[in-house]
């Protein structure tokens, strides 16, 4: 796929490329910017946020976010920031066509630097063929599934990306696959919070918000807003002839009918039960029964299956005229409602202050369509909706219930498997005073409130004791009391039950139960969405946790990688994990070969280093058929072994270590004795932990076989120079040796020694070059021979030139013959321009040479050349290197090998 820069070629050049040196602090961005993805609350949020920060991370010329549409295979782009935005964006590529679909099929990220060459590559319609450019295309994975790709793109022929930027990017794509899953998720549930579930009109709390809003925009505008409020007419009959599927299905065409009746502006809403709304801006009472004989005459003419044709009541209210407050306006349109009820049903009547007729109002002080209870309901179901967590809903109901039915216990119970669990129970008076969640847990279908719970329906019982599937409650006395059982269902299944019950017989009526009914809807919708929610705030805190944990592990791989050596990788190892995990001691213990014992090789925390401990047998038993990190069993051999030791008295956990040979190692953390066990974070951390030790050793283990391996290399060709001069056989080892015991002496750091060892071995590896007339010639050499040898400094430097591991020894091999007066060869240097490696390796050079037999001369005493260094020390040595060889030499260290 060709593409073109975003913002032209000056912008590619200004951007740059990521540096090594920046990585460290590109991670640590990298860590920073998880967060800040994954609080962006929208899709297009998120987007632009990835696309920000990922050009800052990683400087990019052109950008393509895909998300993949699994049930089609088609990879549908949502952003693109390049030249050719709108191609791009038309295109719909098949899931595994192309680099990218390589990449989703395969699940692995890919790093094309020549993606105009691969055979994979597939065009964009419309954009340029054959553009050269570099390409970064990582799969985005969230939860296990592929979500999509995020491809990268450099242009032009000398475009790269390195394997550092690569690895940035693969990281940043795992940050980015989370946060746009999380958007999705949060759309999703923003959704299911203002939808009803089973007719797909908004719901009660979002017809209450939008009234809100409407109400506030019409006092602004000096404007109006009217509202609807919708009852079907005998609904119950519908449930008990056809059952409760069919009303369900009633409930749907409604909201349809409903739906195609409305203006583009209006907004339908189900309420609760067979309870609809409708709010419509800028229009007024005159307006709203214009529609409402609309849905009542279409309602006329129309079948609906099974329960043919049906009438509904109608309420309306206008605002501002007859409330400011969208509580007391939905209370003005129910009063007009039920008045409609009370005129004969299927008509509809706007609200009036003087008229209040009522259907039925049986005896005084149970009317609970009045307008006190019908306020009281609708703040209760607000602040149902309010509340995000399960309990606080359970709780609100026990005690909010009591202002609107008089009942001396009330229960609400979730539906957990194939149990009802109380979530919040009340009783007023002794009977119930020692309820409990063990003692009030049922079965789903056994006794009053589990039957309900199976049957979908509510039960209005006089006397429970006369009931013939009732349970008593184990612990309490056998009473008269009158009990409802109401099911919370939300659409077609029942997630909990609502039970009140009162001392004596017939306590409630058919009110309570209908009461009961249109407050369950509420609570089942609210109980729903607040799970939801702690589902999500469960998930977001398991994604946070695996953001610190990743941040923190990659913190941990950052410092592990920069050992150098095996040894120093196992004491960082110890430490770091003791500062991971917030221990006080850490161990790592490796076996020397495989099937051997295990060998303590790195302590932390621990008296004398940790020495005196043996190999604990606990441990090693434990460890033979571990897999993930455990933690050891207190009791396990009674920690007769070092076992008591390495646990301080706390709890211990060990991550085995799996090593090439099939050795088995570990690494041991001790909480000590007031933290506790381990919880699962830092068991996960362990685990991460372990892995990147795991490759750490491995890679040290490698490289110090490498080096073994390239060092007798070394030696073998120093060794092959050396076998034609019988005089100078150990000249380099025994120069070797020397210049490493004056380079530690000096203070040399690790770094400069290796430097030291490999120069001095190869610091004549330039006599390859010279005739062997000339080495060899057993008198003195003229003025042209004496030329002819001087070259061989910088021969030796131009042979090892090529050799990339070798390019730092390479000057003080041209260098070793340099003099401190600047009278040495090739270049004429002259004190600290001399690399002192160079400097030390002259002095050990010119020892050696007087103190063993040459071709044009014979060796002198050791003495002598003691002598002749002190007195050439300031012109042709360096002082200070001289005196600290003749000490070595004195206590018989530098010359032992002589």
């Amino acid at each position: 796929m060709a593409l073109t820069e975003v913002n032209g070629p000056a912008t590619r050049e200004a951007r740059g490329r990521v540096r090594p040196s920046d990585l460290v602090d590109s991670y640590r961005r990298l860590a920073d910017v998880f967060h800040e993805m994954l609080s962006e609350e929208t899709h297009v949020t998120v987007l632009e946020r990835i696309a920000d920060t990922l050009a800052d991370l990683i400087p990019y010329d052109a950008f393509t976010i895909y998300q993949a549409d699994e049930a089609r295979r088609l990879l549908i782009p949502v952003m693109a920031r390049d030249r050719w935005a709108e191609e791009i964006m038309s295109e719909r590529p098949l899931l595994s066509e192309g680099i990218t679909g390589w990449a989703i099929d395969h699940g692995e990220a890919q790093l094309v630097n020549d993606a105009h060459l691969d055979p994979r590559t597939t065009q964009v319609p419309g954009t340029p063929p054959d553009e050269p450019e570099a390409l970064i295309s990582v799969p985005l994975v969230a939860r296990g599934t592929v979500k999509g790709a995020l491809n990268i793109y450099r242009l032009g022929r000398d475009a790269t990306f390195t394997d550092e930027e690569f690895e940035l990017a693969r990281r940043f794509g795992d940050a980015a696959a989370l946060a746009l899953d999380n958007a999705q998720v949060r759309a999703g549930l923003e959704l299911q919070a203002q939808t009803d579930s089973l007719t797909g009109l908004y719901n009660h709390r979002y017809f209450h918000d939008r009234l809100r809003a409407e109400l506030n925009r019409a006092s602004r505008a000096h404007d109006s807003v009217a509202v609807l409020m919708l009852d079907i007419d005998d609904f119950k009959r519908v449930n008990d002839v056809y059952g409760h599927g069919a009303g369900d299905q009633v409930l749907v065409a409604l909201a349809e009918l409903l739906g195609a009746a409305v203006r583009s502006s209006d907004v339908v809403c189900r309420i609760g039960g067979e309870e609809f709304g409708i709010v419509m801006a800028s229009c007024d009472a005159g307006d709203a029964l214009g529609l409402a004989r609309r849905i009542i005459d279409t309602l006329a003419e129309t079948e609906i299956e099974p329960a043919g044709r049906l009438g509904v009541s109608i309420g309306i209210a206008q605002g501002p005229e007859h409330a400011m407050n969208p509580r007391e306006l939905v209370a003005c349109a129910e009063v007009a409602m039920m008045t409609a009820k009370a005129r004969g049903k299927s008509r509809a009547v706007l609200f009036d202050e003087r008229a209040g007729e009522r259907p039925d109002p049986g005896s005084p002080g149970r009317d609970v369509r009045s307008i006190a209870h019908l306020k009281m309901l609708q703040s209760l179901a607000g602040k149902l909706n309010r509340l995000n967590d399960v309990r606080q809903i359970g709780a609100a109901i026990v005690n909010e219930l009591r202002m609107l039915v008089d009942y001396h216990s009330c229960r609400v119970y979730l539906v957990q498997g194939d149990e009802l669990v109380p979530i919040a129970w009340r009783g007023d008076v002794d009977p119930y005073d020692e309820e409990s969640v063990q003692a009030l847990t049922c079965r789903v279908g056994e006794g009053i409130t589990g039957r309900a719970a199976e049957s979908g329906e509510s039960i209005l019982l006089a006397n429970a004791m006369d009931c013939d599937f009732a349970v008593t409650i184990p612990g309490t006395d056998d009473v008269d009391e009158s009990m409802i059982a109401v099911p919370l269902r939300y659409g077609a299944r029942v997630i909990g039950t609502v039970v009140i019950s009162k001392l004596g017989v017939g306590q409630f009526d058919e009110d309570d139960v209908r009461l009961l009914e249109v407050l369950a809807g509420h609570t089942s919708v609210a109980l729903e969405n607040a799970r939801l929610y702690e589902a999500q705030r469960l998930e977001a805190e398991h994604a946070k946790t695996s953001l610190e944990i990743a941040s923190a592990l990659l913190d941990f791989s950052r410092r592990l990688a920069s050992a150098r050596g095996l040894d120093e990788v196992l004491e960082r190892t110890v430490e770091l994990s003791a500062r991971l995990l917030g221990v006080p001691r850490a161990s790592v213990w490796l076996p020397e070969r495989a099937g051997g014992d295990l060998v303590g090789r790195a302590f932390f925390g621990y008296p004398d280093g940790g020495g005196a401990l043996g190999v604990p047998a606990t441990l090693a038993r434990a460890l033979a058929h571990a897999d993930e990190p455990f933690e050891l069993d207190p009791a396990a051999g009674e920690r007769s072994d070092c076992a008591a030791a390495l646990a301080d008295g706390g709890a211990v956990a060990v991550a085995p270590i799996r090593l090439e040979d099939d050795r088995l190692g570990c690494v041991v953390v001790a909480a000590g004795p007031e933290a506790g066990s381990f919880d699962d974070r830092r068991m996960r951390l362990l685990a991460g932990a372990a892995d990147q030790v795991k490759l750490a050793v491995a890679n040290a283990s490698s490289f110090e076989c490498l080096e073994r391996t390239f060092l007798s290399t070394v030696e073998a060709l120093a060794n092959a120079l050396e076998a034609n001069d019988e005089y100078t056989s150990s000249h380099a080892r025994w120069i070797t040796d020397a210049a490493l015991e004056v380079g530690r002496e000096l203070g040399l750091e690790p770094r400069a020694l290796k430097r030291l060892e490999l120069g001095a071995l190869f610091h004549d590896i330039g006599k390859i070059g010279i005739p062997d007339g000339v080495l060899s010639k057993p008198g003195p050499l003229g003025e042209e021979e004496w030329e002819v040898v001087r070259q061989h400094p910088a021969l030796g430097a131009r042979i090892l030139a090529p050799i990339e591991r070798l390019e730092d020894v390479c000057g003080i091999v041209r260098h070793c013959h340099e003099h401190w007066d600047g009278s040495g060869y090739p270049d004429g240097l002259a004190g600290e321009e001399i690399p002192i490696e160079a400097r030390v390796i002259l002095v050990c050079d010119a020892f050696h040479a007087m103190t063993t037999d040459r071709p044009y001369r014979r060796r002198v005493a050791p003495a002598e050349a003691r002598g002749r260094l002190r007195e050439a020390a300031g012109r042709q040595f360096d002082p200070r290197v001289v005196d600290v060889f003749l000490a070595l030499e004195s206590l018989g260290g530098a010359s032992r090998t002589a």
